[in-house]
């Protein structure tokens, strides 16, 4: 949540809270009623605890087991392309030689597209060479591993961009509950709360009083006479 949206979620807090308050005032009045319980129930979905927050907060962290997983492909690569480079020297093939002249090092802090690149192309050159590499004592394994480590890669590669697309549409749906509670407020509650400004003057002034948007992280001095916040 940004500080506007948090303050937005205090102020529904804090109405909440002088509704609960005041239950007793309004236990006959089943519309009202309702109009509460479908209010506790949003500000409950935007609680910062609630689950759903939490995963719309945190949408990064397999950035981290890629990290581990960019290694091993560098190594296995890097293993590849010794074999290789030696059998490019053999063969005098400058083609093959340019594309297989990588270490482990060089390879860990290549960008993620140019790694993965790399890497397949070297696979695809020891397939190529399969037989002439066994004579170098590559097995059939060192393959395997590389194009699991590529595998591993590409679907480690593409997670960040699911969760943050997973965490955009969380965000998206807690604007969408922020903008139901203040139209649930807006268009039944605060009509509802018109009937008690007389019979029940401290309700409806606490009421008032809560409904008041105070974005705290943006407030500044501000001139004599100057409007008071507008309800949201």
């Amino acid at each position: 949540m940004n500080d506007s949206q948090r303050a937005k979620l205090a102020m529904l807090q804090t109405t909440l809270a002088v509704l609960d308050e005041h239950a007793d005032l309004f236990a006959t009045n089943q519309a009202l009623g309702k109009a509460r319980q479908e209010l506790a129930a949003l500000v409950a979905d935007l609680d910062p605890t609630a689950d759903r927050q939490q995963r719309a907060a945190t949408p990064e962290q397999p950035a981290a087991v890629k990290k581990a997983t960019k290694q091993t492909l560098a190594q296995r690569a890097a293993e590849v392309a010794a074999a290789l480079l030696a059998l490019a020297d053999e063969l005098n093939d400058i083609r093959l030689h340019t594309d297989s002249d990588y270490t482990e090092r060089q390879l860990t802090r290549k960008s993620d597209v140019d790694l993965l690149r790399i890497a397949q192309n070297l696979h695809q050159h020891a397939t190529q060479h399969a037989t002439a590499l066994a004579g170098q004592g590559v097995l059939p394994q060192e393959l395997t591993d590389l194009q699991a480590a590529i595998r591993t890669f590409q679907q480690e590669q593409t997670t960040p961009r699911v969760l943050r697309a997973d965490g955009k549409a969380q965000k998206a749906e807690i604007n969408a509950d922020l903008r139901q509670a203040t139209a649930l407020l807006r268009n039944r509650i605060d009509k509802f709360l018109i009937r008690y400004q007389r019979p029940q003057p401290k309700f409806h002034t606490a009421y008032e009083s809560a409904r008041k948007v105070i974005n705290t992280a943006a407030r500044h001095e501000k001139p004599a006479g100057q409007p008071k916040p507008a309800q949201a």
